[in-house]
């Protein structure tokens, strides 16, 4: 293959669809609900406030035991609050100010929509509890300093020593108001809660406005129900993705604020198009989540409407506010990967020669036959500042790759790398074109890189996918061989289908008679490669 190819990345705006980790509040099945065990003082219909260790908080307009183990946090006004337990985020309560009416409504469509749920009734503490319970999901309501209070739960009964101790302890500030349970009333979607992505790397607490989607959902993962009003939440599993969004919002007139969001950076839009006003928000994530065939990169929020107010409303800012990530869920068991120490700085990182190969993965029809025409290279990473200067040689002597990029600082050694311009084969790259990040390969190996470009040609008509795979001068490809299968990043096409690769598979050509006699001197200089596969 000789052609010189030209690349310019192609805008997308597809949303990936994903699974969903946490029990919504209804929409339970139809088996026969166990017994509850009754006791003495339950028969009474008198309880009193187990003890329970914690320290007591104000969080809103209540005061209220957090026992330990549990936290508390506003859902986007002082109204509405979650309780939920710090090591399974898929135990919460949602406690809220509401009308009597509504309480006493949704309790009633919660027992009419779903047989399993059964009446609830108890006296804690000299305060009427009433609503419905089944296992351990329930609605309670009551009257607390003269509010009604509204409580929802997923993960506990009503009975629960915890719960029993939360109750007990709240007391109203007296200008609390009422907010709105599920929109209206209706018990066909979840009255608010905790919602967990990525495993558990993130969670969210939404309102009752919102509800988790079903899987199906062209929306994302969680979606708002108030008429006209689109609010989701969802994920990017690479960045790649996260790069196709955010070059489709800027090719519209837009703004961009940057919100702080416990700790974390994100970015967010807002822009007109044909159908309103959008706003999206992007937030990178420091931990991500090493499923073994990507990483859980940023945490996407979108909403749209007709004006900014009705756009970026409170539900849409509480998401936002809420948004939490859990950093014991940022690498999985088998592939944990944590910073060496190795290298004093970034620069350190990248300098010091790559050995590896490219691949045309995949091509038109017009090109078909170039497809799995690969080339043994040598790379270098020339830093200056927050400039790298990237160059990769193949073993017939070519430049095949001479750009540009932004190094972005973050937790690890490396930082990682956007393309900001230059030229691959021969044309030119632009911003964001592809990027180059090792802490989403690391799930692999350790010291281990990879690219992914696609080109197109003057005509912006797709031409060909290549994909580079790097390791560092001295690096033993051994290890791959200690990787299962289904962990290794390359899939070859072959009568075309996609075929998983093997560990032999990751092996430059040139690897045995060329590389190994020479790995354990310094690196030979970017062309030592020229006819090595002669």
């Amino acid at each position: 293959m000789r052609k010189k190819m030209t690349f310019r990345k192609k805008s997308l705006a597809v949303m990936l669809s994903l699974m969903m980790g946490v029990a919504a509040l209804t929409g339970c099945g139809k088996e026969a609900p166990a017994e509850p065990e009754v006791t003495e003082e339950e028969e009474e219909g008198s309880l009193s406030a187990p003890e329970v260790d914690g320290e007591e908080d104000t969080v809103g307009v209540f005061s209220l035991l957090i026992p330990d183990g549990m936290e508390a946090n506003e859902m986007g006004n002082p109204n509405s609050i979650c309780v939920v337990k710090e090591d399974d985020d898929e135990k919460a309560l949602i406690i809220q100010i509401a009308e009597k009416d509504e309480a006493k409504t949704f309790v009633k469509d919660t027992l009419a929509d779903d047989e399993n749920f059964k009446e609830t009734e108890f006296t804690l503490e000299g305060i009427k509890w009433s609503g419905a319970s089944y296992k351990k999901q329930f609605c309670i309501y009551a009257k607390v300093d003269k509010k009604t209070v509204f409580v929802s739960g997923m993960g506990f009964k009503p009975t629960d020593d915890k719960v029993l101790a939360i109750l007990a302890s709240l007391a109203v500030d007296a200008g609390a108001e009422a907010v709105p349970i599920n929109g209206g009333g209706s018990a066909s979607a979840s009255n608010g809660g905790v919602f967990t992505y990525g495993d558990g790397l993130y969670t969210v607490n939404y309102s009752g406005n919102l509800r988790e989607a079903d899987h199906s959902s062209e929306f994302g993962d969680l979606v708002s129900t108030d008429g006209n009003q689109v609010i989701y939440v969802t994920g990017f599993d690479d960045w790649e993705a996260a790069f196709d969004k955010m070059d489709y919002i800027e090719s519209f007139d837009h703004d961009m604020e940057t919100i702080n969001s416990n700790g974390e950076v994100g970015y967010l839009y807002t822009y007109e198009d044909f159908w309103g006003l959008s706003a999206e928000f992007i937030l990178p994530l420091t931990y991500r989540f090493q499923n073994g065939y990507g990483s859980l990169c940023a945490v996407y929020i979108y909403a749209s409407g007709t004006d900014y107010d009705s756009v970026v409303t409170e539900d849409f800012r509480g998401l936002i506010d809420t948004l939490s990530i859990n950093p014991q869920n940022g690498t999985d068991e088998t592939y944990s990967v944590t910073s060496s120490g190795k290298f004093n700085d970034m620069a350190e990182y990248w300098e010091r020669g790559w050995y590896g190969w490219w691949i045309v993965y995949d091509a038109n029809e017009d090109y078909a036959d170039s497809i799995s025409y690969a080339y043994d290279s040598l790379a270098t990473f020339d830093v200056d500042g927050e400039e790298v200067h990237m160059q990769v040689v193949d073993d017939e002597g070519d430049l095949d790759v001479d750009v540009y990029l932004d190094l972005t600082e973050d937790s690890t050694d490396s930082g990682w790398l956007i393309a900001n311009s230059g030229q691959i084969l021969g044309y030119d790259i632009g911003y964001y074109d592809f990027y180059i990040d090792p802490e989403s390969d690391s799930y692999v190996l350790d010291d281990y890189i990879s690219f992914d470009v696609d080109l197109f040609d003057e005509n912006e008509d797709w031409v060909f996918r290549i994909k580079g795979f790097f390791r560092p001068w001295g690096a033993d490809f051994a290890d791959f061989e200690q990787v299962n299968s289904d962990k290794l990043p390359y899939i070859f096409i072959k009568d075309d289908e996609e075929v998983q690769a093997s560990a032999l598979d990751m092996y430059p050509f040139c690897y045995e008679d060329w590389y190994v006699p020479q790995m354990n001197s310094e690196f030979p200089g970017l062309y030592a490669i020229e006819g090595a596969n002669e």
